[in-house]
């Protein structure tokens, strides 16, 4: 894989040697940046790259190419960005665990925002939580600094259930199964009810769920689309499970590209910044919900789990977060991890209140992510120290 990266970084710098003299010939202002989206044109990370593209490119003299798939990859879009293979892009920090230990503390925490007080979109909630508390945490902003990136902000999927080739309906159903965790919360979830993890990228999720190398995906509805999985899903059992993927950066910047934008620039990127992950938070949920309900139409049963395996679930998120704190503290040498898991359960009760009833309305959660976050950030000294 880095062998293949620097083969890309290589070509890349070559072909922007060989197009110096014409970038210098344009207007100081004038520039073309390359956006890497590691997912299908029909994602809704794609879609909401492309409308902050439109936004950006109202409002300055930058154009935004969004590349799909065709740049890098979902594993090799963190050292892309990184390495100047593309300017900006959509990250996975969970891919690497060790590198952004802070952040991802936070991403393993996502199962709070489906237990306790229940919302139309925990997504929702769980993009404002993150958002807020990775702009506020500056071991997080070290991390992005280290591998060359500025972080501006965090959109969540819908609640995570199950897409599987068998039916899922019982405690006992959920035994032996092989499950694809995308996070090690939902890897230890799998373990606590008798399955067997297996972590693979979201990009290869279609062929392990056709070869059997797993039975189930633990993804939104969303991935039915995203991922075309309608093809091989024969049963859905949803709630479970809980949670949302909130392992996210959805837009991070190279940090030499952020610090040579003007400080207008800085400026629409922040403010087109809160509508990004509003625009992916929705599209997200707007997806899932429109796959569920065409679920039984395509001859997937859609399945409700039963209180039992509901109650196990949430007893197990509560006793999970004692193992999160110690895990960080271990494995990765994170500081202070129960007053910063005490910090992230504030956030998500606050964002639960605050977007309890904008579940379907992406400017509406646009605005409220721009009052509560974004225009407390001062593009003068954000990213640039």
């Amino acid at each position: 894989m880095a062998t293949k990266l620097a083969v890309r970084t290589a070509i890349v710098a070559a072909l922007a040697g060989l197009c110096i003299g014409s970038v210098t010939a344009q207007s100081a202002g004038a520039k073309t940046l390359r956006s890497a989206v590691g997912l299908a044109t029909s994602s809704a990370q794609y879609y909401a790259h492309e409308r902050f593209a439109k936004y950006v490119e109202e409002r300055t003299d930058i154009k935004i190419k969004v590349f799909s798939m065709s740049l890098l990859n979902l594993k090799e879009t963190p050292p892309g960005i990184r390495d100047g293979v593309a300017d900006m892009g959509f990250v996975l920090p969970p891919y690497y665990p060790a590198e952004y230990a802070d952040s991802n503390l936070a991403a393993n925490l996502s199962m709070l925002v489906t237990t306790g007080r229940q919302i139309e979109s925990p997504g929702a909630a769980a993009a404002g939580a993150t958002t807020e508390y990775i702009f506020n945490c500056p071991e997080c902003q070290t991390e992005y600094a280290k591998q060359n990136q500025v972080y501006l902000g965090t959109g969540a999927s819908p609640t995570y259930i199950m897409l599987c080739t068998t039916p899922l309906r019982t405690l006992e159903d959920l035994k032996g199964k092989k499950y694809r965790s995308g996070a090690a919360n939902f890897g230890r979830w799998a373990e606590h009810f008798g399955g067997v993890k297996v972590s693979i990228p979201g990009n290869d999720v279609y062929e392990a769920l056709g070869q059997g190398v797993i039975d189930c995906a633990m993804m939104s509805a969303t991935e039915l689309t995203n991922l075309s999985l309608f093809d091989l899903t024969k049963a859905i059992t949803r709630r479970i499970p809980g949670g949302v993927y909130s392992g996210v950066a959805t837009n991070n910047v190279n940090l030499d590209v952020w610090r040579d934008l003007t400080l207008e620039e800085r400026k629409v990127f922040l403010a087109g910044s809160a509508r990004i992950q509003a625009d992916l938070t929705w599209k997200y949920y707007a997806d899932a919900k429109a796959n569920l309900e065409a679920a039984p139409g395509k001859g997937i049963e859609v399945i409700e789990p039963g209180p039992e395996i509901m109650a196990a679930s949430d007893a197990f998120v509560k006793e999970d977060v004692k193992v999160i704190a110690k895990q960080f503290a271990d494995d990765y040498g994170v500081q202070n991890t129960e007053a910063k898991i005490a910090k992230f359960a504030e956030l998500v009760e606050k964002w639960k209140g605050l977007t309890a009833d904008i579940a379907d309305d992406p400017e509406a959660l646009a605005k409220v992510l721009w009052d509560e976050i974004y225009s407390k950030i001062d593009p003068a000294t954000y990213g640039m120290q």
